[in-house]
């Protein structure tokens, strides 16, 4: 006997309340495949603007396969891996030690899709010195669509790695020459990565406090202490900044050195305290670590250890940043674009709204111009990297760095905060959107290799340092191109005739992001 209508009523609302209780209840059978779909099947090639940056180097055939490959994974494999190793189950955490106690908390595990990534990057050759730097520059954007994904932070510190030891290493050492040789003829079966220690507790961004001691062993080194913020500590090789006993006290005491993480196939001489749990890039394991007379060999003169690992790796990290910033945007774009021409409701796509097309707008357009910028600040910074750079170059580039690290990732959070939003309930939700992921390491990415104020800070300093009172107008027409105007001229020239600390710092701090949107716009420019 058939039920009456109302019983029928009545079963169906009691299905669907024992859902609460973990009962079976019936679905909607809402498909979102036209939305996945919507994102892109080639992350490179559907990206006209990174396609006509790359092309200027006219990159080699082999080149434009590697970046065909990646841009691919970009839209598909590396979604599903940062996707899983951000799961809460397969975040780091410092392995036990063995049945035999052997090697207490000095090693970290990780998820295999994440050694997997670190692989075929690190195994495809992008480290070698002839490269091509925009071609190089655009596998970093398409990995940091991602988030950080337990990987970018080894691409950035893997390319200060080798970058440092070219420029700075003695090429007759034969430990420079093992580690280079390492990264040139890297494979995906066989390849190395880096990381950088510089932070202590007493210290923060203050690295001419650090204490952490480096006693003389032959030609050698054994470092002693403790330093505060180690992120990537599954890498190879370390760089860490550590004091000389028999040093000056101030930054010339600190000498820059090259740890490998293992000697003779066994953790060398370190010891995990504790990871830290940080509000983003949750897949990246980031400790602080105990130095007991772990083996190093110093990278440059030992009094110049500090300003070269600034001048050298810290700025290529904050390079990498500024790349990372342009490229979250473009994939927040990405995401709320394809969900809001996709998604319903009232009766219209949410891309027909009014207010929501315009916030889709201003998200393209932001992404646009800080993937200018970043596209432009790699060329400047890569150009005054040259022997031969011009003093102009080099001034340029050292402040334009600060600048546009500074700025574009003090922007990013609310950006990809707006992204969420136009998204919606979906938007929130850890599993079904990478914007929380992307929002949490943003607030990560303006922290790491000198925050906001102190990078602003920083340019000020150096400008002041560089010689640059005196010749504004020389330097922002070089800097900015056509985009320099007289107005800018003369605010620049005020700050820096400012004899009141607090008047300049603060006039400082609201002329630099306007000089970085001139040098954004001036780049895009160059892009349409």
């Amino acid at each position: 006997m058939r039920p009456r209508a109302d019983d029928r009523s009545a079963a169906g609302t009691k299905r669907r309340s024992l859902a609460c209780f973990g009962e079976e209840a019936p679905m909607t059978d809402y498909d979102f495949s036209g939305y996945l779909e919507a994102r892109g099947t080639n992350w490179f090639d559907e990206d006209p603007m990174l396609v006509r940056w790359v092309e200027r180097s006219n990159p080699s055939e082999a080149t434009r396969r590697m970046l065909d490959r990646f841009g691919r994974d970009a839209a598909s494999t590396w979604i599903e891996r940062s996707d899983v190793a951000e799961r809460r189950d397969h975040l780091p955490r410092i392995r036990e030690p063995d049945p035999y106690n052997r090697f207490p908390a000095t090693e970290i595990d990780l998820p295999s899709v994440t050694w997997k990534t670190l692989a075929e990057i690190h195994g495809s050759g992008i480290w070698r010195a002839d490269f091509d730097e925009r071609a190089r520059y655009a596998i970093v954007y398409l990995l940091n669509e991602h988030g950080e994904m337990g990987v970018t932070c080894s691409v950035a510190c893997t390319d200060g790695l080798a970058r440092v030891l070219r420029m700075a290493g003695d090429p007759d050492d034969p430990r420079i020459r093992e580690v280079l040789g390492r990264i040139d003829g890297a494979t995906e079966a066989d390849w190395i990565h880096g990381a950088q220690f510089v932070t202590e507790i007493q210290g923060g961004s203050d690295a001419a406090t650090n204490a952490l001691e480096a006693r003389p062993d032959g030609d050698a080194f054994r470092l002693h202490g403790q330093k505060w913020f180690c992120s990537n500590l599954t890498a190879d090789y370390w760089l860490v900044t550590a004091r000389r006993p028999d040093g000056p006290s101030d930054h010339r005491g600190i000498g820059l050195f090259c740890v490998p993480r293992l000697r003779d196939g066994a953790p060398n001489g370190y010891r995990i305290r504790r990871l830290k749990d940080k509000l983003g890039t949750r897949a990246l394991p980031t400790a602080e670590i105990e130095f007991e007379g772990a083996w190093g060999f110093p990278v440059g003169p030992l009094d110049a250890g500090l300003r070269t690992m600034v001048a050298v790796v810290l700025t290529t990290s904050r390079v990498h940043n500024v790349v990372a910033a342009a490229a979250s945007l473009r994939r927040a774009h990405r995401e709320a674009h394809a969900y809001a021409h996709f998604r319903t409701a009232f009766g219209r796509k949410l891309a027909d709204f009014p207010l929501l097309a315009a916030s889709l707008e201003r998200l393209a357009a932001e992404a646009d111009l800080a993937s200018a910028g970043a596209f432009a600040c790699v060329e400047d910074w890569t150009a005054a990297l040259d022997p031969k750079a011009s003093r102009e170059q080099k001034t340029w580039a050292r402040i334009l760095v600060s600048i546009a690290k500074a700025v574009s990732t003090r922007r990013t959070s609310p950006r990809i905060y707006e992204a969420m939003m136009l998204v919606g309930g979906n938007g929130i939700e850890e599993r079904f959107s990478v914007l929380p992921r992307l929002y949490r390491d943003a607030a990560i990415m303006e922290t790491w290799e000198g925050p906001y104020t102190l990078l602003l800070s920083q340019a000020l300093s150096d400008m002041a340092r560089l010689e640059v009172p005196g010749r504004e107008a020389e330097f922002l027409h070089f800097g900015l191109r056509d985009a320099a105007t007289d107005e800018l001229v003369r605010e620049l020239a005020a700050v820096l005739a400012e004899r009141d600390p607090v008047a300049r710092d603060l006039a400082w701090g609201e002329l630099a992001p306007r000089i970085y949107f001139a040098y954004e716009t001036w780049a895009l420019a160059t892009l349409a």
